[in-house]
């Protein structure tokens, strides 16, 4: 038996490097600009709440692990990149920062095809079902048609797009708790506002 040293990391100490500590006073607004050390990264659209959300979903760890779709990942979802090496909370608020800005772009392109607006809550959730998915698997299913979500995002029907969050909730073709219970965040949290 092989046993590996697992470094857990806090998700609220990381997002307190992303916000710079200030997201207990505005949970609902955008993050805005991301300073990292003393170097703007980022200017962020998702809110502190959804911070939280991607966040408390995917759990923050320092040393590589597995993820349930096979990937090699660490820090806070990241997949890009990944040595055997354990990670600085700075180099996972990093990483975070730069996933998070592929899953807002992704979603930002799909808000603007709709010439409609998103409200904070709609974004922030469909940031982290992209941030999830990719941007790739949340626009075309595995038969290169275009996903329903996606679909419905690019017509401006944004609560509809809402209703189809419950339904990815298969890793590998089984039906995942974790994933269920991260829907029904998104869900609610798209509704919301």
């Amino acid at each position: 038996m092989t046993l590996t040293k697992r470094l857990i990391c806090s998700v609220a100490a990381v997002i307190g490097l992303v916000t710079g500590g200030v997201a207990l006073n505005n949970q609902e607004r955008p993050v805005g600009q991301v300073t990292l050390g003393s170097e703007t990264v980022a200017t962020l659209r998702i809110s502190p709440v959804g911070l939280e959300i991607i966040g408390s979903a995917e759990g923050c760890r320092q040393t590589p692990y597995t993820c349930p779709s096979g990937l090699i990942t660490n820090g806070i979802g990241n997949t890009h990149d990944v040595t055997g090496k354990t990670v600085s909370l700075e180099q996972i608020a990093a990483d975070w920062v730069a996933n998070l800005s592929d899953a807002e772009r992704c979603i930002s392109q799909v808000e603007s095809q709709s010439g409609e607006r998103m409200s904070q809550g709609e974004f922030d959730a469909f940031t982290s079902f992209s941030f999830n998915t990719g941007c790739e698997r949340f626009k075309r299913n595995r038969d290169g048609s275009e996903t329903e979500i996606y679909r419905r995002i690019k017509h401006g029907r944004f609560t509809q797009a809402c209703n189809e969050l419950r339904r990815w909730v298969y890793g590998g073709g089984v039906k995942l708790e974790g994933l269920i219970h991260r829907r029904e965040k998104e869900y609610a949290r798209c509704i919301a506002i």
